[in-house]
């Protein structure tokens, strides 16, 4: 293996951890170091992935996978060391990222009053009442998601649970540690996965020595990234558009209220290609890449064009679909945010533009687009100035979540 903290040309530097973002099509793997003010990425890669090695987001082949995940690593850390010498040390934690079809989050409220008002919320409280939220509610939740997904309640395990808000005696606050009052409403996030989904991280982490600083859904790191969607008036449905599936999340009153994702994305449009113009894989996703790009000559452009419009219509419906399966949402926020390897298709945006949707969903308006890129992610810098696609817009947003 190419990465090894005890081969590691430097030990001593800034405090670095590995945000890494494990997709069908590419890895991404940034080497960041907290600041005062954030996050700084010192070193970035993004390697394709083998194409028998993952599936729907999902890792196949682990062995393979933790490969290039550990030549990923090597590569960031001799960036970092080129651009900023011994000014970083090796990274000793690191913050994974997951998606896939499987993985669903879901968004509880909590109403109580607190029997001393006038003493002020600690964060031990507050872990009290998730605990509390998690014994009287997961069960349930487990049972509705697994329903939803065609599992067994048995297979899935809890991911990760986040205070989303919090409103004390009706006044909404970022953070309710420190604050005195006797209404509470939390709002609490959780997303659940197929604890084989787990497994193959925590392997992966094992056997590149790194302790997991946290497994985070990735809709949901992007959705928090983007300061404009966190104001208690803010509302979006961010689209993240993968090799392997479409993860989406929807914001409503600055509040994720749910994570999903359907098992249609950017490799459905390269294999139509693959097998519409006679190339190998690989070629199929180059010319797909150079179609977004505008690169191709006309008659080239033409073809691929007219085969990418026979699956775009089957994408915009797994859309809708999955939209109309979020509980709750009332009227459905009109600003679409788009990032992902998939984003740039030309088609994609004429899709989200041209599909009735005030016809099936509760939307007020016609839906709006925006382009996420990694400029957009409150609080990370990106150093090596190699993160410049809506791809790279998932693992910085991983980045911002480091505890």
């Amino acid at each position: 293996m190419i990465f090894t903290r005890k081969k590691g040309k430097n030990t001593k530097g800034a405090t670095t951890f590995l945000a890494i973002d494990i997709g069908t099509e590419f890895l991404k793997v940034a080497l960041c170091s907290p600041t005062d003010d954030g996050i700084d990425v010192v070193g970035y890669v993004r390697l394709p992935q083998n194409q028998s090695s993952m599936y729907a987001a999902f890792i196949v082949d682990v062995e393979d996978v933790t490969e290039q995940i550990d030549k990923a690593i090597g590569e960031v850390i001799l960036q970092s060391q080129n651009l900023f010498g011994d000014s970083y040390g090796i990274p000793k934690e690191a913050i994974i990222g997951i998606a896939g079809e499987l993985v669903s989050g879901i968004s509880m409220v909590v109403n109580l009053e607190r029997d001393k008002p006038k003493v002020k919320i600690t964060g031990a409280e507050i872990e009290k009442i998730i605990e509390n939220v998690k014994k009287q509610t997961f069960d349930k939740a487990k049972e509705e998601i697994a329903e939803e997904l065609a599992v067994s309640p048995k297979q899935l395990v809890e991911i990760e649970t986040f205070l989303n808000s919090a409103y004390i005696d009706g006044t909404r606050v970022v953070d309710p540690i420190g604050y005195t009052g006797q209404e509470l409403s939390y709002r609490v996030f959780t997303t659940f996965a197929p604890g084989v989904h787990l497994d193959s991280l925590n392997q992966i982490s094992e056997k590149i020595n790194l302790k997991v600083n946290g497994i985070i859904v990735e809709p949901y790191a992007v959705a928090m990234s983007l300061r404009s969607l966190r104001s208690s008036d803010a509302g979006g449905i961010i689209i993240d558009i993968g090799g392997g599936t479409t993860d989406v999340a929807i914001i409503k009153s600055g509040d994720v209220i749910g994570t999903k994702m359907f098992a249609i994305g950017g490799r459905v449009f390269t294999k139509r290609i693959q097998n519409g113009m006679g190339y190998d894989y690989e070629t199929a996703e180059k010319a797909k890449l150079d179609y977004s790009d505008n690169r191709l000559k006309e008659q080239e452009r033409m073809e691929i064009k007219r085969l990418i419009e026979k699956d775009i219509g089957i994408w915009a419906e797994g859309l809708e679909i999955t939209l109309s399966d979020f509980q709750d949402v009332g009227e459905y926020p009109y600003n679409i945010y788009l990032c992902g390897g998939g984003a740039l298709l030309p088609e994609i945006q004429e899709a989200i533009i041209s599909y009735p949707w005030m016809k099936y969903l509760n939307f007020k308006k016609h839906p709006k687009v925006n382009f996420i890129f990694p400029n957009s992610v409150d609080g990370v810098t990106d150093r090596t100035k190699s993160a410049t696609l809506p791809i790279d817009v998932a693992v910085l947003s991983l980045a911002r979540m480091y505890k």
